[in-house]
């Protein structure tokens, strides 16, 4: 078949435009992945992904925030750490990040006090943070401090034994004051007087009543129902057998204690021997357990009953013992499990409430919260490390300033990072690779010179 020129001129016309044309789209295609990004993450827990709280937080930003980070060229951290900044600013123009290599800049490093590698440091409008790992909590919560234009503040009340945010005892809590200024939080220790003194109005401010073991004075228990009656915020810890003389705050937050001290069987299954400590796996539908990944433990606590009177408060009974537990009435000096039975004529059967929140609105824009738990070992330096004691302990402060956010951070674990196998399983693998595929394969090559050999 013989074409025309004519028809030889349009075929080469129309390949010239169509290599043209595919030129032009593969340069738009070059121009436009350069200027504009899309990425997705398929991970099953979105671990590539920033939490909404994050999201929400970078959005409200509306002062800078500078990000500094120390690591060495190469390091095995620095894709890590881009990664998770390049996320960061993905959602606020408010942030800079800046990468700085220890060695070439040592005056900064012992300026800001550099401790390793990866180490960052968060400058904002309300100072600076230190950041020592690669997590969006550490990092988010680094974000808010240096942000937020007011600090929150917890004031411990002293003056009736109650435990020392800055002790190091023991039964102290200096742990969890350094956590609570790492993350955010003014804290100080005041007597009531002192504390009734503060300017509250630009500031939240949380009452922290921490295992008071002295009867209150009367002007001092007059002080905190007038606190409690503007609005004030309160954590109550308390403990079993102490009478400290506020019979009048039980009344007026409509609650009360149980006698006897809790007794859980189930502490023996983890190896405890004191039958006062409490196995804490039954949580109620709430932010504060929310973030609260595992049990808790509460040595040597008591049961809280609420009243049948009708009252304003939103009352969210936030932790219960388990069903075989109980409030023994009886004297448990030097008891074991082994010894104690629960005695239906005088104990008091579980499941009974260990912790209850109770929350009502002050005014259109701010809401009053109290938490109320029947023990404060908790989160004393000795057991705050246990289980989840600290993630409580730290969810529970920010619940009470109303900083949600920060309760919503979550840790993001890798899922199913790990391959279990059952005893039998092993032995099946072990015996087929070590045994099973090298008999095989022996077997194969006889048979082939077997069947070779007869031909």
């Amino acid at each position: 078949m013989k074409m025309s020129k004519q028809f030889k001129y349009q075929h080469r016309l129309q390949q010239i435009i169509f290599y043209i044309l595919l030129l032009v789209v593969i340069i738009a295609v070059a121009v436009l992945s350069n200027r504009y990004s899309f990425e997705s993450d398929w991970t099953a827990n979105q671990r590539h992904t920033l939490s909404s709280a994050t999201t929400e937080l970078l959005q409200s930003l509306e002062t800078p925030v500078t990000i500094e980070v120390f690591i060495s060229p190469g390091h095995q951290y620095q894709s890590a750490a881009e990664s998770l900044l390049k996320r960061y600013q993905q959602h606020s123009q408010q942030l800079t990040v800046s990468f700085i290599d220890p060695v070439s800049q040592p005056q900064r490093v012992r300026e800001l006090d550099i401790q390793q590698q990866a180490e960052m440091v968060v400058s904002g409008q309300q100072g600076q943070q230190h950041v020592y790992d690669l997590s969006e909590q550490s990092l988010s919560n680094a974000i808010i401090k240096v942000s937020r234009s007011n600090l929150p503040e917890l004031i411990f009340i002293t003056g009736h034994g109650e435990r020392d945010i800055a002790g190091d005892g023991a039964f102290d809590m200096s742990q969890w004051g350094q956590q609570l200024n790492s993350t955010g939080f003014e804290v100080q220790s005041l007597t009531m007087t002192e504390a009734m003194q503060l300017n509250s109005e630009d500031k939240k401010i949380v009452l922290v009543i921490a295992s008071s073991q002295a009867a209150w004075p009367q002007s001092d228990i007059v002080q905190l129902q007038s606190w409690l009656q503007q609005g004030g915020n309160l954590l109550w810890l308390s403990e079993p057998d102490t009478d400290t003389g506020l019979a009048a705050i039980r009344k007026q937050l409509n609650l009360s204690f149980v006698p006897g001290t809790m007794v859980d069987p189930n502490a023996g299954k983890l190896g405890l021997e004191d039958p006062r400590f409490v196995i804490v796996t039954d949580y109620a539908n709430h932010p504060v357990t929310a973030a609260t990944s595992s049990v808790t433990l509460m040595p040597e606590a008591h049961a809280i009953q609420l009243s049948e009177a009708e009252s304003a408060w939103q009352v969210t009974e936030l932790m219960q013992s388990q069903s075989d537990s109980w409030s023994e009435l009886g004297d448990m000096t030097g008891t074991s499990l082994d010894d104690l039975r629960f005695d239906a004529e005088i104990d008091i059967p579980g499941p009974l409430m260990l912790s209850v929140l109770m929350e009502k609105p002050v005014s259109t824009t701010q809401q009053q919260r109290v938490a109320v738990f029947g023990d404060g070992d908790f989160v004393s330096d000795l057991y705050l490390g246990t289980a989840a004691n600290l993630e409580l302990a730290m969810a529970l402060a920010n619940w009470l300033v109303a900083e949600d956010d920060s309760i919503d951070i979550p840790v993001i674990t890798t899922r199913d990072n790990q391959l279990v196998l059952t005893e039998h399983q092993s032995l099946f693998i072990g015996i087929g690779f070590l045994l099973g595929l090298p008999l095989s394969l022996l077997l194969i090559g006889i048979s082939i010179w077997w069947i070779r050999r007869r031909r």
